[in-house]
């Protein structure tokens, strides 16, 4: 499940664009608009030490992806999904090198249930976005590399990428028949694991050395917890937004055996927006691991 819904129209005049920063202290008013960009986070890796970074949407009580009627995968709730996180959403995306994302998006294409294409978006709203990459030096749009131990990933989905890298990643006992299907259609096959699955120390190393500096983590909880076990994660970007929505067939940010000791994280920035969703408003906050906190 990729990080994405259905992009709602957001007009660069939409009114109340003003949100309260709360931490660090003192708070005070700032901007929507250019919040997550002037974070710089394409300067912040580099190919020995890529940063890496994800991003989420929750509801109050923890949802991240709901079950929907009459589709066989899960969902951001439109009850949290609004047009104002979808812009700090892209804002991520516009810094950069590679987004990381899972086979399940593609197999969510091939049967007309994906919620969007993968960032960075190509509508007037964002022109200011991709004007931002072109003026750091930055291609285009972002590559993208997907983690698959399966490898069941349909080519057919792929082709709207094309001018982008796709890299695929998976593990040193892959299937060796699908292995060569994605490479014959010029996919390249990154090993990072010495089973089936993806290591996520190894994939950061790898595609460091292949140049990227900056990798978003656009997937679901699975692909999170491959990168927070292994310690990779730099930093958390999480929307709450602020309804409650109950449900028994749920995501939450992770997927996984139980984290022991517990992955401590610390608060580095927090904004208040009141404006969205309707009739409720959000939080957006930024964690990073304890172990490397440091004030923006």
């Amino acid at each position: 499940m990729a990080r994405c819904y259905t992009a709602l129209p957001m007009n660069d005049k939409t009114p109340h664009e003003t949100i309260t920063r709360l931490y660090p202290l003192p708070s005070q008013p700032a901007t929507l608009h250019g919040l997550y960009l002037d974070h710089r986070l394409h300067s912040r890796g580099n190919p020995d030490r890529p940063f890496v970074y994800s991003n989420f949407v929750s509801s109050l009580d923890g949802r991240i992806a709901i079950e929907r009627m009459g589709r066989t995968t899960h969902t951001v709730p439109d009850a949290i999904a609004n047009p104002r996180d979808w812009r700090l959403y892209q804002e991520l995306a516009g810094q950069a090198d590679i987004l990381i994302t899972s086979g399940r998006f593609f197999r969510q294409s091939s049967v007309g249930e994906a919620q969007d294409v993968l960032p960075v978006g190509g509508q007037a709203a964002f022109d200011d976005i991709r004007g931002w990459r072109s003026e750091h030096g930055l291609a285009p749009q972002p590559d993208i590399v997907i983690l698959s131990s399966s490898l069941d990933i349909p080519i057919a989905a792929l082709e709207p990428y094309r001018a982008r890298r796709v890299l695929v990643a998976t593990g040193e006992q892959a299937d060796a028949q699908r292995i060569r299907l994605l490479q014959d259609n010029g996919i390249e096959v990154l090993l990072t694991g010495s089973g089936t699955q993806v290591e996520g120390k190894r994939l950061v190393e790898r595609l460091g050395k292949l140049g990227y500096r900056s990798l978003y983590a656009i997937a679901g909880p699975s692909v999170f917890y491959t990168l927070l076990t292994a310690g990779v994660l730099d930093r958390l970007y999480l929307t709450i937004a602020f309804q409650l929505l109950g449900g028994n067939i749920i995501d939450t940010l992770t997927s996984g055996n139980l984290l022991s000791p517990a992955q401590g994280m610390q608060l580095a920035e927090l904004h208040h927006d009141p404006h969205a969703p309707a009739g409720a408003g959000q939080l957006f906050g930024i964690f990073e691991p304890a172990r490397q906190h440091t004030a923006q």
